[in-house]
Protein backbone atom coordinates (compact mmCIF):
# COMPACT_ATOMS: atom_id res chain seq x y z
CA UNK A 1 0.00 0.00 0.00
CA UNK A 2 1.08 3.41 -0.69
CA UNK A 3 -0.39 5.29 1.33
CA UNK A 4 -2.72 6.15 4.07
CA UNK A 5 -4.67 8.79 5.19
CA UNK A 6 -5.67 9.52 8.60
CA UNK A 7 -8.50 12.32 10.21
CA UNK A 8 -11.86 12.58 10.61
CA UNK A 9 -14.17 12.94 7.27
CA UNK A 10 -16.93 16.06 7.61
CA UNK A 11 -20.33 16.40 6.79
CA UNK A 12 -20.06 20.31 5.57
CA UNK A 13 -22.09 22.79 5.24
CA UNK A 14 -20.70 25.97 3.06
CA UNK A 15 -22.97 28.82 3.30
CA UNK A 16 -21.94 32.07 1.01
CA UNK A 17 -24.37 35.47 -0.09
CA UNK A 18 -25.35 33.60 -2.99
CA UNK A 19 -25.64 29.85 -1.83
CA UNK A 20 -25.79 27.00 0.39
CA UNK A 21 -24.76 23.49 -0.15
CA UNK A 22 -23.38 20.48 1.23
CA UNK A 23 -20.25 19.17 0.83
CA UNK A 24 -17.94 16.01 1.97
CA UNK A 25 -15.12 18.01 3.80
CA UNK A 26 -12.03 16.98 5.57
CA UNK A 27 -8.59 16.02 4.37
CA UNK A 28 -8.97 12.84 4.48
CA UNK A 29 -11.77 13.12 1.77
CA UNK A 30 -8.88 14.28 -0.51
CA UNK A 31 -7.14 10.96 -0.09
CA UNK A 32 -9.54 10.33 -3.43
CA UNK A 33 -6.43 11.87 -4.90
CA UNK A 34 -4.62 8.99 -4.88
CA UNK A 35 -6.25 6.09 -7.20
CA UNK A 36 -6.86 8.57 -9.50
CA UNK A 37 -3.01 9.37 -10.18
CA UNK A 38 -2.46 5.68 -10.17
CA UNK A 39 -1.37 4.99 -6.51
CA UNK A 40 -1.07 1.47 -5.61
CA UNK A 41 -3.47 1.33 -2.99
CA UNK A 42 -4.35 3.83 -1.01
CA UNK A 43 -6.00 3.73 2.55
CA UNK A 44 -7.98 5.87 5.01
CA UNK A 45 -8.71 6.33 8.39
CA UNK A 46 -11.89 7.90 9.47
CA UNK A 47 -14.75 8.09 12.19
CA UNK A 48 -18.06 9.12 10.75
CA UNK A 49 -21.62 8.28 12.14
CA UNK A 50 -25.20 7.03 11.68
CA UNK A 51 -25.99 10.38 10.00
CA UNK A 52 -23.26 9.95 7.57
CA UNK A 53 -25.06 10.40 4.07
CA UNK A 54 -24.67 7.23 1.52
CA UNK A 55 -24.12 9.41 -1.03
CA UNK A 56 -20.49 10.11 0.75
CA UNK A 57 -19.82 6.41 1.38
CA UNK A 58 -20.41 5.59 -2.36
CA UNK A 59 -18.24 8.65 -3.87
CA UNK A 60 -15.41 7.28 -1.39
CA UNK A 61 -16.06 3.55 -2.22
CA UNK A 62 -16.14 4.47 -6.29
CA UNK A 63 -12.90 6.44 -5.84
CA UNK A 64 -11.02 3.29 -5.43
CA UNK A 65 -9.37 3.87 -2.09
CA UNK A 66 -9.24 0.96 0.49
CA UNK A 67 -12.08 1.58 2.86
CA UNK A 68 -11.24 -0.93 5.17
CA UNK A 69 -9.73 2.03 8.01
CA UNK A 70 -13.48 3.54 7.74
CA UNK A 71 -15.54 2.80 10.36
CA UNK A 72 -19.29 3.92 11.61
CA UNK A 73 -20.45 4.66 14.86
CA UNK A 74 -23.85 4.76 16.68
CA UNK A 75 -23.37 8.63 17.07
CA UNK A 76 -22.65 12.18 15.03
CA UNK A 77 -20.32 12.80 12.25
CA UNK A 78 -17.79 15.67 12.45
CA UNK A 79 -19.74 18.66 10.43
CA UNK A 80 -18.20 21.96 9.82
CA UNK A 81 -20.48 25.20 9.17
CA UNK A 82 -18.16 27.60 6.89
CA UNK A 83 -19.55 31.06 6.52
CA UNK A 84 -18.14 33.34 3.78
CA UNK A 85 -19.29 37.26 3.60
CA UNK A 86 -19.19 38.66 0.40
CA UNK A 87 -15.12 39.64 0.80
CA UNK A 88 -14.55 35.83 1.25
CA UNK A 89 -13.84 36.11 5.04
CA UNK A 90 -15.02 33.08 6.61
CA UNK A 91 -16.35 31.79 10.17
CA UNK A 92 -16.14 28.16 10.65
CA UNK A 93 -18.51 26.32 13.12
CA UNK A 94 -18.07 23.15 14.97
CA UNK A 95 -21.95 21.13 15.08
CA UNK A 96 -20.62 17.64 15.49
CA UNK A 97 -17.50 15.66 16.19
CA UNK A 98 -17.30 12.01 15.37
CA UNK A 99 -15.40 10.05 18.16
CA UNK A 100 -11.72 10.00 18.39
CA UNK A 101 -10.00 7.30 16.35
CA UNK A 102 -7.77 5.09 18.13
CA UNK A 103 -5.14 2.52 17.01
CA UNK A 104 -7.44 0.17 17.45
CA UNK A 105 -8.89 1.69 14.11
CA UNK A 106 -5.67 0.68 11.91
CA UNK A 107 -6.34 -2.55 10.07
CA UNK A 108 -3.24 -4.79 10.49
CA UNK A 109 -3.21 -4.59 6.19
CA UNK A 110 -2.75 -0.63 6.75
CA UNK A 111 0.72 -1.23 8.29
CA UNK A 112 2.96 -1.77 5.84
CA UNK A 113 2.33 1.28 4.04
CA UNK A 114 4.44 3.52 2.51
CA UNK A 115 3.10 6.61 3.84
CA UNK A 116 0.81 7.12 6.92
CA UNK A 117 -0.35 10.51 7.06
CA UNK A 118 -2.27 12.82 9.55
CA UNK A 119 -5.04 15.44 8.60
CA UNK A 120 -6.52 16.15 11.63
CA UNK A 121 -9.60 18.57 11.73
CA UNK A 122 -9.13 19.31 15.20
CA UNK A 123 -7.00 18.90 17.88
CA UNK A 124 -8.50 16.05 20.08
CA UNK A 125 -9.44 13.60 17.10
CA UNK A 126 -6.32 11.70 17.21
CA UNK A 127 -4.95 9.77 19.91
CA UNK A 128 -1.29 10.31 19.80
CA UNK A 129 -1.03 6.28 20.33
CA UNK A 130 -1.69 6.71 16.34
CA UNK A 131 1.11 8.83 15.36
CA UNK A 132 3.66 6.50 17.69
CA UNK A 133 2.00 3.36 15.85
CA UNK A 134 2.87 4.84 12.00
CA UNK A 135 6.30 5.69 13.41
CA UNK A 136 7.19 2.20 13.94
CA UNK A 137 5.79 0.75 10.74
CA UNK A 138 5.43 3.20 7.76
CA UNK A 139 8.61 4.54 5.74
CA UNK A 140 7.61 7.91 6.20
CA UNK A 141 5.09 9.57 8.54
CA UNK A 142 3.53 12.38 7.59
CA UNK A 143 1.49 15.26 9.09
CA UNK A 144 -0.96 18.23 8.12
CA UNK A 145 -0.61 20.64 11.52
CA UNK A 146 -4.06 22.50 10.28
CA UNK A 147 -6.16 21.14 13.83
CA UNK A 148 -3.50 21.19 15.89
CA UNK A 149 -3.95 25.10 15.74
CA UNK A 150 -7.19 25.50 16.22
CA UNK A 151 -9.51 25.10 18.67
CA UNK A 152 -13.52 25.26 19.28
CA UNK A 153 -15.19 27.46 21.91
CA UNK A 154 -17.57 27.65 24.09
CA UNK A 155 -20.12 28.51 21.05
CA UNK A 156 -18.82 26.00 18.68
CA UNK A 157 -16.59 28.58 16.52
CA UNK A 158 -13.32 27.09 15.73
CA UNK A 159 -10.47 29.73 16.61
CA UNK A 160 -6.78 29.77 17.44
CA UNK A 161 -5.22 27.98 19.40
CA UNK A 162 -1.81 27.37 21.23
CA UNK A 163 -0.11 23.74 20.04
CA UNK A 164 0.74 22.20 23.52
CA UNK A 165 1.85 19.16 21.99
CA UNK A 166 3.96 20.09 19.33
CA UNK A 167 7.45 19.01 20.44
CA UNK A 168 6.19 15.17 21.35
CA UNK A 169 4.45 15.54 17.81
CA UNK A 170 6.93 16.69 15.23
CA UNK A 171 9.69 14.48 17.18
CA UNK A 172 7.19 11.33 15.74
CA UNK A 173 7.08 12.72 12.40
CA UNK A 174 9.33 12.69 8.86
CA UNK A 175 7.21 15.05 6.73
CA UNK A 176 5.08 18.23 7.93
CA UNK A 177 3.06 20.67 6.27
CA UNK A 178 2.17 24.32 7.29
CA UNK A 179 0.50 27.26 5.49
CA UNK A 180 2.22 30.48 6.33
CA UNK A 181 -0.39 31.29 8.92
CA UNK A 182 0.32 28.01 11.02
CA UNK A 183 3.82 27.71 11.18
CA UNK A 184 3.84 31.79 12.60
CA UNK A 185 1.30 30.37 15.20
CA UNK A 186 3.35 27.23 16.11
CA UNK A 187 6.31 29.35 16.54
CA UNK A 188 5.57 32.74 17.17
CA UNK A 189 7.76 36.13 16.40
CA UNK A 190 10.40 34.28 14.34
CA UNK A 191 11.45 34.73 10.70
CA UNK A 192 10.73 31.87 8.33
CA UNK A 193 13.47 30.60 8.22
CA UNK A 194 14.53 30.68 11.76
CA UNK A 195 10.76 29.19 12.72
CA UNK A 196 11.77 26.01 10.16
CA UNK A 197 14.95 25.97 11.45
CA UNK A 198 13.20 25.15 15.17
CA UNK A 199 10.59 22.50 13.55
CA UNK A 200 13.68 21.07 11.96
CA UNK A 201 15.85 20.64 15.26
CA UNK A 202 12.47 18.88 16.51
CA UNK A 203 12.73 16.10 14.25
CA UNK A 204 11.20 15.98 10.80
CA UNK A 205 13.48 15.94 7.71
CA UNK A 206 11.44 17.84 5.42
CA UNK A 207 8.91 21.18 6.08
CA UNK A 208 6.18 22.28 3.45
CA UNK A 209 5.37 25.63 3.75
CA UNK A 210 2.95 27.32 1.01
CA UNK A 211 1.84 30.53 0.54
CA UNK A 212 -0.75 30.53 -1.64
CA UNK A 213 -0.64 32.47 -4.58
CA UNK A 214 3.39 32.91 -3.79
CA UNK A 215 4.09 29.23 -4.30
CA UNK A 216 5.41 27.13 -1.64
CA UNK A 217 8.75 26.53 0.06
CA UNK A 218 10.50 22.95 0.67
CA UNK A 219 12.70 22.96 3.56
CA UNK A 220 15.68 20.48 4.59
CA UNK A 221 17.89 20.48 6.45
CA UNK A 222 20.44 21.81 3.56
CA UNK A 223 18.09 22.67 1.10
CA UNK A 224 15.62 25.34 0.55
CA UNK A 225 13.55 24.49 -2.93
CA UNK A 226 11.05 27.38 -4.16
CA UNK A 227 8.25 26.06 -5.77
CA UNK A 228 6.12 28.19 -7.84
CA UNK A 229 2.35 28.43 -8.08
CA UNK A 230 0.95 26.40 -10.74
CA UNK A 231 -1.63 28.15 -12.97
CA UNK A 232 -5.38 26.95 -12.83
CA UNK A 233 -7.41 27.14 -15.60
CA UNK A 234 -9.82 28.20 -13.64
CA UNK A 235 -10.50 28.69 -10.16
CA UNK A 236 -13.75 27.70 -8.40
CA UNK A 237 -13.08 26.97 -5.09
CA UNK A 238 -9.61 26.59 -3.07
CA UNK A 239 -11.10 24.35 -0.17
CA UNK A 240 -8.97 21.42 0.20
CA UNK A 241 -6.04 22.91 -1.84
CA UNK A 242 -3.27 21.92 1.28
CA UNK A 243 -4.59 18.45 1.68
CA UNK A 244 -4.12 18.06 -2.05
CA UNK A 245 -0.52 19.90 -2.05
CA UNK A 246 0.35 17.64 0.97
CA UNK A 247 -1.01 13.91 -1.03
CA UNK A 248 0.60 14.98 -3.96
CA UNK A 249 4.05 15.53 -2.74
CA UNK A 250 4.31 12.39 -0.67
CA UNK A 251 3.42 9.90 -3.22
CA UNK A 252 5.75 12.07 -5.65
CA UNK A 253 8.39 11.91 -3.16
CA UNK A 254 7.90 8.15 -2.45
CA UNK A 255 8.08 7.48 -6.38
CA UNK A 256 10.93 9.98 -7.22
CA UNK A 257 12.82 10.63 -4.37
CA UNK A 258 13.61 14.47 -5.96
CA UNK A 259 12.04 16.94 -3.65
CA UNK A 260 11.85 19.41 -6.80
CA UNK A 261 10.00 17.20 -8.93
CA UNK A 262 7.64 16.38 -5.61
CA UNK A 263 6.65 19.98 -5.21
CA UNK A 264 5.76 20.83 -8.63
CA UNK A 265 3.89 17.86 -8.69
CA UNK A 266 1.81 18.89 -5.49
CA UNK A 267 1.23 22.50 -6.56
CA UNK A 268 0.48 21.21 -10.07
CA UNK A 269 -2.18 18.52 -8.14
CA UNK A 270 -3.64 21.65 -6.38
CA UNK A 271 -4.35 23.59 -9.47
CA UNK A 272 -6.59 21.15 -10.18
CA UNK A 273 -8.28 21.04 -7.40
CA UNK A 274 -9.04 24.63 -7.46
CA UNK A 275 -10.56 24.26 -10.72
CA UNK A 276 -13.63 22.50 -8.86
CA UNK A 277 -16.26 22.45 -5.78
CA UNK A 278 -15.12 20.01 -3.51
CA UNK A 279 -13.00 16.07 -2.87
CA UNK A 280 -15.19 15.30 -6.55
CA UNK A 281 -13.02 15.54 -9.80
CA UNK A 282 -9.21 14.58 -8.96
CA UNK A 283 -6.59 14.90 -12.17
CA UNK A 284 -5.17 11.82 -13.85
CA UNK A 285 -1.86 11.50 -13.13
CA UNK A 286 -1.34 11.92 -17.29
CA UNK A 287 -2.67 15.31 -16.86
CA UNK A 288 -0.95 16.37 -13.82
CA UNK A 289 2.58 15.37 -15.59
CA UNK A 290 0.93 17.16 -18.59
CA UNK A 291 0.60 20.57 -17.09
CA UNK A 292 3.64 20.70 -14.86
CA UNK A 293 6.17 20.18 -17.93
CA UNK A 294 7.00 23.41 -18.79
CA UNK A 295 7.57 24.63 -14.92
CA UNK A 296 9.89 21.71 -15.29
CA UNK A 297 11.66 23.57 -17.94
CA UNK A 298 12.19 26.64 -16.34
Amino acid sequence: MDIVVVGHLSRDLIITPNSKREALGGGTAYAMLAPAINAFDAGIISKVGDDFEQEYWDILKSSGLVLAGLHRADTKSTRFVNKYDAEGNRVQIVEAQAEKITPQEFPDEYLDAKVIHFSPLTADELDIDCIRLARSNAEITSIDVQGYVRAIDSSGIVVPRNWIERDEILGLVDVVKFNESELKMTVEGESELSAVSRILDLGPRIVLVTHDRRGSVIYTRNEQIKIPLVIADAEIDATGCGDVYSIGFLLEYMKSSNLKRAGLFAATCSSFNVETKGPYCFPSRFDVERRMRGYLEK
